[in-house]
């Protein structure tokens, strides 16, 4: 996901958001000259469409692909576009070079890379003829390889069968995905996944049969290594482990696609394997770094072939060991501590080594250092190296490790030290971003968590370059929430009014609704006793009027009726009559709390509607195997088997308990809580100790199971939920996967299990961490720490809301939480 969230990081803005197309570089001169007669030109997003008026586009078909790069594109388009003009076929083209850079870029879509010009033949006739024309005209230009497609002669033509036209379905986890239609009439997802695999039932061109030969024909009979296992894919290429054919050992084999996966010095995946090469042969002998086997061309990419390094990441055994991230690690804080000096006294020599020899690393962070069973370091990925140990400037890093705008040369590599020192210890380093006052907190805490030895910290001013006698970070309990929401709301934003999630571009209705949208952020401005403006709930009636949104709770219709309770009554109503509507219409694989089924049978309950146990019952038939179903509260089984309960405590039905305790076996058993040692959060679904998708979900329907008196036979496994919620590390802060869920279901389960209150009070400064204070007031970081956020499940609402039940010492989050038992209200 986190690679989702680059898309909407705009350079203008402390937001996420839709990048701003119109103004990211002047057009193709293509795209400005005047269309003939009877053809219509319309701009979407980072495509220009060409459509003649009197052809209907089909509905899916074979399609053609022109492949390009940012320095041949736009002569490219000019003899592509002719000929489609002449031959009147409906195609598209990126609107300019920033978007083909993007397209093409390292952390770009691989199923979209290379995709410049798209076109739509009408019949297979017209698809050969002109295959045969474009292959002609663009035989000497190059461009990335379409992975997902089949190439045509030796340029950058490639073809493949798809939809021509939009279809969208709902898969399993409630996401939309383009769709064509099957010889039965079903819709099937139109599948992009690397390889040339059309349908089955795809009647193959006889136009292609060359092509297909020829593909068959090209392999690596003749190259010196057999990969057997992928570890890692990106734009740029693989990375595999592989088999020396002549020495008969393991080795480490690194692809690179030529034009693809440029940085931002605009290099591709190719330039950057070359400098890996040379720099890897400029280091023979330095502590750690591998020996380079082979540098060679297999078909159309380069592969670098060097030693293989058996161990595991530094990443991953931080995450593992250190008893703050997971309690049942076994390590004391003085043993963790001992091992991460250990290990940083390894790492700091050989980067010495390394800057002695004239070379920057570059790209330093615990992902690209390996540690053996005998705690020896091996670095790995050398391609953002460089010679210049004075003025090198960082074109590529991960967030958290990468050294701010200024830094250069060995100083990247230092400052990417402290972060590891640092982020061993809390592994929290993406908040560095916000600047010293929150690296300061940090240190403050893995001071007090941790008996560190005198010298740990003794070199991280120098290394960072930031003075740590920094002050308090601000407090949410002096903030003004109405102040910070009346100076960044957007009612002129044609998807939301509140910046907040990137889900709200990616969820139908994603920005009105209660977890990432408008609803949840003015349902959070009333029940912390505010006013609510009447534009804002004019701009709520107005999108609610312009597309079709689902029927659940925190990103559906059932969740904005239950906003708009007490607000705007009459639409709260129109808008729960019409999710029980559309429910009653139409069939739905869709069962979660977020987007379906069990999303609106729990504002059923909760407002008491007649409606209530008849949606209830329709929900437990819906369940046939609860296995089969996803997993967590908002998407899966922990949702369904919340709202089910609380039906069969309602309404005195054993049926539906029964399906609500079978659903929280089925999870219990996805996060191996059954087991005496539990699966570790590395291996557990996305947000693996989130509240939305996470184990601590799983947690909160075992205590709502046993609060309504269902039974006792899942003590245990609650339990074990309570002792990981307990931990004091958590990926993000946000309600919905982050800290303030920690804080909230601590709250929650302390209602049967007091003792956790204080577990809960105990966390309260740690929500600062992500919290900072500017000339706009208090702000705070949202999923992935990459922007600001201000909706309810990953923003400043969501924190705010988490102080108010810090404050009274009791849970409160929209439908989880209900009246009774002594847990608020919502």
């Amino acid at each position: 996901m986190y690679l989702a969230y680059l898309d909407f990081c705009r350079p203008d803005t402390p937001f996420y958001d839709t990048a701003d197309h119109d103004d990211a570089g002047e057009l193709f001169g293509f795209h400005d000259e005047p269309v003939p007669p009877t053809w219509s030109r319309t701009r979407s997003g980072e495509w220009v469409m060409y459509s003649p008026d009197e052809i209907d586009l089909r509905w899916q078909g074979w399609k053609i692909h022109v492949s390009g790069t940012v320095d041949n594109s736009d002569e490219l388009l000019r003899r592509v576009g002719a000929e489609c003009l002449r031959s009147r076929v409906h195609f598209k083209a990126l609107a300019n070079a920033v978007m083909v850079n993007r397209r093409n870029s390292k952390y770009a879509d691989r199923g979209g890379s290379g995709k410049f010009v798209t076109i739509y033949p009408r019949d297979d006739r017209q698809f050969a003829e002109l295959l045969k024309t474009l292959d002609a005209l663009t035989k000497d230009f190059e461009g990335p390889t379409i992975l997902s497609d089949l190439r045509f002669g030796d340029g950058p033509v490639y073809v493949r069968y798809g939809a021509f036209r939009s279809r969208k379905v709902a898969d399993s986890g409630g996401r939309l995905v383009e769709c064509i239609e099957n010889p039965d009439g079903q819709l099937v997802p139109d599948e992009r996944r690397p390889g040339f695999h059309p349908p089955q039932w795809a009647q193959m061109p006889d136009v292609l049969t060359p092509s297909l030969r020829k593909r068959s024909e090209r392999t690596l009979s003749d190259f010196p290594y057999r990969p057997h296992k992928a570890l890692h894919y990106s734009n740029g290429g693989g990375v595999y482990l592989a088999r020396d054919l002549e020495t008969d050992e393991d080795v480490l084999l690194k692809e690179a696609r030529p034009h693809c996966g440029l940085d931002e010095s605009g290099q591709d995946a190719v330039g950057r394997l070359e400098r890996e090469r040379d720099t890897l042969r400029a280091l023979d002998g330095v502590p750690g770094v591998p020996a380079l086997r082979n540098y060679a061309q297999g078909v159309e990419h380069m592969f670098l072939a060097r030693d293989y390094a058996p161990g595991r990441s530094l990443m991953e055994l931080q995450l593992e060991r250190n008893p703050l991230v997971n309690p049942e690690s076994g390590h004391t804080p003085q043993d963790y501590a001992r091992w991460c000096q250990s290990v940083l006294s390894r790492i700091e020599f050989s980067v010495a080594q390394m800057h002695e020899r004239g070379i920057v690393f570059g790209d330093l962070h615990p992902g690209n250092v390996i540690v053996a069973e005998d705690d020896s370091i091996g670095f790995i990925d050398f391609e953002s190296s460089s010679t210049d140990v004075d003025d090198h400037v960082q074109s590529m890093g991960v967030f958290g490790y990468r050294a701010p705008a200024g830094y250069t040369g060995v100083a990247v590599d230092r400052f990417a030290l402290g972060c590891i020192r640092l982020g061993l210890l809390v592994p929290q380093t993406r908040l560095l971003a916000l600047g010293p006052a929150q690296c300061a907190a940090l240190v403050r805490h893995a001071e007090q968590a941790f008996d560190l030895p005198d010298a740990y910290f003794s070199t991280l001013e120098d290394e960072l370059g930031w003075a740590l006698d920094q002050p308090e970070l601000p407090d949410a309990d002096t903030a003004d929430l109405p102040g910070l929401l009346h100076r960044f709301r957007s009612r002129s934003h044609d998807q939301r009014l509140f910046a907040g999630d990137i889900r709200q571009f990616l969820e139908p209705g994603g920005g009105v609704a209660m977890g990432y949208g408008a609803s949840g952020v003015l349902w959070t401005l009333a029940r912390l006793g505010h006013d609510v403006e009447d534009a804002d709930l004019r701009w709520v009636r107005e999108q609610l009027g312009r597309s079709a949104m689902p029927i659940g709770f925190f990103a559906g219709l059932a969740g904005i009726a239950h906003a708009l309770t007490g607000l705007d009554d009459d639409l709260a109503a129109r808008c729960l009559a019409r999710a029980v509507e559309v429910s009653r219409a139409q069939e739905s694989d869709d069962l979660s709390l977020a987007s379906g089924l069990a999303g609106l049978t729990g504002q059923l309950l909760h407002a008491d509607d007649p409606a209530a146990e008849q949606f209830a019952r329709r929900l437990a038939d819906s369940v046939d195997d609860p296995k089969a179903l996803p997993a967590g509260l908002f998407a899966g089984r922990s949702g369904l088997s919340l709202v089910l309960g609380r039906a069969a405590d309602r309404f005195a039905d054993d049926r539906l308990a029964h399906a609500a305790r079978e659903l929280l076996q089925a999870e219990i058993e996805q996060f191996g809580l059954h087991q005496a040692d539990p699966l570790p959060l590395s291996t557990l679904p996305a947000f693996g100790n989130g509240l939305a998708s996470g184990v601590l979900g799983v947690g909160w329907a075992l205590h709502e199971y046993a609060r309504l008196g269902l039974g006792t036979e899942f003590d245990s496994e609650r339990g074990r939920v309570d002792e990981i919620a307990g931990q004091t590390i958590a990926a993000n802060a946000g309600l919905f996967n982050g800290l303030c869920g920690v804080v909230q279901y601590l709250l929650f389960a302390a209602e049967t299990e007091p003792c956790l209150r204080a577990r809960a009070l105990e966390l309260r400064p740690q929500l600062q961490w992500s919290t900072s204070g500017t000339g706009d007031g208090l702000m705070f970081l949202g999923d992935e720490s990459l922007k600001y956020s201000l909706d309810l499940g990953t923003g400043v609402c969501g924190l705010f809301l988490t102080h108010r039940a810090l404050d009274r010492a009791v849970a409160d989050i929209p439908l989880l939480t209900r009246s009774g038992s002594g847990v608020a209200s919502s």
